[in-house]
């Protein structure tokens, strides 16, 4: 191995390719029954309404599993954790396949929804904790941008062998794949917690001297807040995450810019077939290919730009963000209005693949920021936020839909927050120096020497 990789990723590539392949079979699966809505509604006649319900159901249900799951990243084995957690994946989906009435496929997709969310904070803890701060930005971005891929692929599969062997054939084509991925977690190396985060800022801090951002701040080490465990304590760890300014301005404006993003998403297939009077097949590749070039391309591409611009000053993931977020939802209400697929289908592909720039930066930014022995609970409260902001995206999309006769202007209005959230984001700017360095030294900000910690004891 080059000897630069060998010290940025002591653990080799495997886990970032095994994290990688975990938020691919959590896109294609939840994906799947996108491409195949069509034939769902033809089979069952439900609503465009009670179609975004399914999403927005399986949503809420992941929020109620997302402390237990930060508790979990924080406290057990994490590759234990996300190898159960996958085999449970595909022991739901096939009982999708299985479905004989809507009120069944219905709750089957809630349950899943529960257990889809538990992966991503010991995913991402673990992620974090395999590999050095200047390189993490990199390998968030492979593993966001196969999430990308991941539901690309999954609306095809949902759309394509729907078409030709029927919707359920199309769910049982992820459970393989989910077993396999369930027995690499299992198998991958525990690393320490922040055991890697103790490395120079290499100017990463825009000129500021970290000493002195610290001794400003007032800090206390984590290890100085000891508990007894339980809900208490883990509902003070979440306190703790939200006392970081950045985090704080972080999740709102993500929570605020992906209000529309999943309902975007999971009408786009159906929006395409009943615009341009194509097949449900025809409408699921053409989204298919979209999410997977823009998706792939933009995701890699911000991850790169986004460590090089960290190396300059703290804050370039930032601008980064807020740069894509805004010109990107400009770019995606625009093509929504042009009439004709070929140039609708471009200008959207240019959109996702500006938008997917922001995708890796926020996961890097998020674990730049957090001490590592909260990093679990931090990035239980940014899946949180991040479902929280997006659950009502596919219902409110449905419900519009039904009220206007439009699934256009429905999906226009979906993307309106993006711009608003993206000004929010730049906010961060300002703070992300210093709690940057705090997180680093493993500290927490708010806690003056001597002063009581929060923490049950």
């Amino acid at each position: 191995m080059h000897p630069r990789a060998s010290a940025n990723a002591p653990f080799g590539w495997r886990p970032a390719a095994v994290l990688t392949a975990v938020n691919f079979v959590d896109g294609a699966e939840g994906a799947v029954v996108i491409g195949a809505l069509p034939l769902l509604q033809d089979e069952w006649h439900f609503s465009d309404a009670w179609a975004g319900a399914i999403a927005t159901a399986a949503a809420v249900a992941g929020l109620i599993a997302l402390l237990p799951a930060g508790w979990m990243a924080d406290h057990l084995r994490r590759t234990r954790v996300l190898g159960l957690v996958l085999a449970s994946w595909a022991v739901l989906t096939t009982a999708s396949a299985a479905a004989v009435a809507f009120w069944m496929f219905f709750l089957i997709r809630v349950i899943l929804g529960a257990a889809m969310h538990i992966d991503n904070p010991p995913a991402s803890s673990l992620l974090a904790d395999s590999y050095r701060p200047i390189v993490r930005g990199r390998v968030f971005g492979y593993q966001r941008v196969a999430f990308v891929v991941g539901t690309g692929v999954g609306i095809g599969i949902g759309g394509a062998v729907g078409d030709v062997l029927g919707w359920r054939a199309a769910f049982l084509v992820m459970v393989i794949p989910g077993l396999i991925v369930a027995a690499l977690c299992w198998r991958l190396p525990e690393p320490e917690r922040g055991g890697l985060d103790a490395e120079a800022l290499d100017g990463a801090t825009g000129g500021d001297d970290p000493a002195a951002l610290l001794a400003e701040m007032e800090l206390r080490p984590l290890d100085e807040l000891k508990g007894s465990g339980g809900i208490r304590q883990e509902l003070a760890r979440v306190r703790e995450t939200l006392r970081i300014p950045t985090v704080r301005t972080l999740f709102a404006g993500l929570t605020v810019s992906f209000l529309g993003f999943n309902g975007i998403a999971f009408w786009m297939p159906t929006f395409l077939e009943r615009t341009h009077d194509i097949s449900e097949g025809a409408a699921a590749g053409i989204t298919a290919a979209v999410a997977l070039i823009a998706g792939l391309g933009g995701s890699i591409l911000g991850g790169v730009l986004g460590d090089r611009r960290e190396r300059r000053a703290a804050g370039g993931r930032i601008d980064l963000v807020v740069a894509s977020l805004s010109v990107g939802g400009v770019i995606l209400i625009g093509a929504l209005a042009v009439p004709t697929l070929a140039p609708q289908v471009l200008a959207i592909g240019v959109a996702a693949f500006v938008l997917s720039l922001s995708f890796a930066n926020f996961a890097a930014a998020t674990a730049d920021v957090l001490p590592a022995r909260i990093r679990g609970t931090g990035f239980a409260v940014f899946t949180f936020l991040l479902t929280l902001g997006s659950a009502l995206g596919p219902l409110i999309v449905g419900g519009v839909s039904d009220a206007t006769g439009s699934l256009g202007v429905a999906l226009g209005v979906a993307v309106l927050p993006t711009v608003p959230g993206a000004l929010v984001v730049a906010r961060a700017r300002a703070t992300v120096a210093a709690d940057t360095a705090a997180a680093r030294a493993n500290l927490v900000p708010g806690y003056a020497p001597g002063s009581e910690p929060t923490t049950p004891t």
